[in-house]
């Protein structure tokens, strides 16, 4: 993946859509864990615990159920965390589930990790542009009666507004349309809620899983397919494998 898209991610809106289960959080927070440069994840569905919690399995490869059940004692957990934090000092996650975080306070959180860690680029992830373009509802009134449509639109144009005043890239992770998540086949016109993808995104990337169970290595298959790259070839398809017990993907060989 990182030769088809040029070695990085360029400046610019990148789009990660993918059906419910094909692991797009996971996804992206590997990119972001592994990009080399610090890295903002906004979160507006899945809490900060629950990320965190994920970033500790696939750094520790830790399985994910055993820090859900308590099965660790309190002093593993918190070594696990300790170490989780060390391996990812310019990792920073931001809660969005109880209030919308704001183009510019991203922006602020944002140049403050470029800052610190004196680099000229930060990855900023949108978890998810959907429900992220509902939340501005609760704190501006011009968009109490917006529609979906027009919400996720609005978003679309900050993000990319964004990533040009970072000169950086701002991934936005999308759900899939019904039709999408009914004919298993992606296009750019998969993302949920709007038109503008196409248009607007640098690139585009659709993770799709096959039904299959995992296998003895507890892997599911994953498609990865670039629907848009505007930096090189479009259309490569990519096949993945995904250890869900650990939150890790890699190339399948």
């Amino acid at each position: 993946m990182d030769e088809t898209i040029g070695g990085f991610f360029s400046g610019g809106l990148h789009i990660l859509q993918a059906a419910p289960g094909a692991g797009k959080s996971a996804f992206s927070l590997q990119i972001a864990a592994n990009c080399q440069f610090p890295a903002l994840y906004i979160t507006a569905e899945m809490s900060v615990l629950e990320l965190f919690r994920r970033l500790i399995s696939r750094e520790t490869e830790t399985y994910l159920g055993r820090l859900k059940t308590g099965e660790l004692g309190a002093e593993e957990a918190m070594r696990l965390a300790i170490e989780t934090a060390k391996r990812l000092p310019d990792f920073a996650l931001l809660d969005g589930t109880n209030g919308y975080a704001s183009p510019q306070q991203i922006l602020d959180v944002a140049e403050s990790l470029k800052e610190r860690a004196g680099t000229s680029q930060v990855l900023v992830v949108i978890d998810s542009i959907q429900v992220w373009a509902k939340t501005v509802r609760g704190v501006d009134n011009d968009f109490v009666g917006a529609s979906e449509y027009e919400l996720i639109n609005a978003a679309l144009g900050s993000l990319s507004t964004l990533a040009s005043q970072l000169k950086s890239p701002v991934m936005a992770i999308s759900h899939r349309n019904r039709v999408g998540n009914r004919s298993g086949d992606a296009s750019l016109h998969s993302a949920k809620g709007s038109g503008e993808v196409e248009y607007l995104a640098e690139s585009v990337i659709d993770l799709t899983r096959k039904e299959d169970q995992p296998d003895m290595n507890g892997e599911v298959e994953i498609n990865l397919k670039l629907l848009k790259n505007r930096h090189g070839i479009p259309g490569m398809s990519i096949p993945l494998k995904f250890c869900g017990r650990i939150q890790k993907f890699r190339e399948a060989i």
